[in-house]
């Protein structure tokens, strides 16, 4: 059970890693995959760090970023998208369940360096998301990018 539950841990990293390189070309990152997927812990947290970093396209003024929830539809099991770097923190919820539809945007203002990302949910449940981030300028222009995933539950 150990080996399998490793194994899937590897296969969701390689693949959110897999959707960076690729995402990366089109100069958009989106990586996910499932939370809880025992269907049994209410607070499972999925846990990255985005490093925005000069590129030569200027200098990073913040990260922004979105949640969709792609599972079906279950009341009262939302899932949520957290940006936090520093003493500063941003928070989008996608507040209708499985409607495939993305979270609002937000933009954590924090200039260069390391931003931490994290999907939640509100309730035990297994859910397949997808999230989307960009580093970028003040004026919109996406900047380096590197990602570390550190917790997957």
């Amino acid at each position: 059970m150990m080996k399998n539950a490793s194994l899937k841990k590897a296969f969701i990293t390689a693949s959110i890693f897999a959707a960076v390189g690729y995402a990366g070309a089109a100069l958009a990152h989106s990586g996910g995959g499932p939370i809880d997927s025992g269907s049994n812990n209410a607070s499972a947290t999925d846990l990255a760090a985005v490093t925005c970093f000069d590129d030569g396209n200027g200098a990073p003024d913040h990260l922004s970023g979105q949640i969709k929830d792609m599972s079906t539809p279950v009341s009262g099991l939302l899932l949520n998208f957290h940006i936090y770097k520093g003493q500063q923190m941003i928070t989008s919820t996608d507040t209708i369940s499985g409607d495939a539809s993305y979270s609002p945007l937000v933009k954590l203002h924090g200039g260069a360096g390391v931003y931490y990302i994290s999907a939640t949910k509100t309730n035990a449940g297994v859910r397949l998301f997808d999230v989307i981030w960009h580093c970028e300028t003040s004026g919109g222009i996406h900047t380096g990018t590197d990602i570390v995933v550190y917790q997957i539950q």
